[in-house]
């Protein structure tokens, strides 16, 4: 999936529920059936603007970081662009 406008919705939504990069690596464990979640590295890509910041993701980690932050998944990220 492809992160939408640079990461700024996931920034947005993290901003809106107080929550750090670490914190949004926590929830993700604990909204995620096998209890593993996503690293904070990974959110970390998903946020950042700079080189170490990427545009796609497994629908897996979307999902978790949606379901996290209360969003729907579609609000987060897109399509992966052909």
């Amino acid at each position: 999936m492809h992160r939408l406008d640079n990461g700024k919705p996931i920034r947005d939504a993290m901003s809106h529920a107080g929550l750090s990069i670490e914190r949004l690596a926590e929830k993700t464990k604990e909204v995620d059936p096998a209890g593993y979640g996503i690293s904070r590295s990974a959110v970390g890509h998903m946020v950042s603007t700079g080189p170490s910041g990427r545009g796609e993701f497994e629908r897996r980690s979307a999902d978790l970081v949606a379901k996290a932050l209360g969003r729907p998944v579609t609000d987060l990220f897109g399509p992966t662009p052909t």
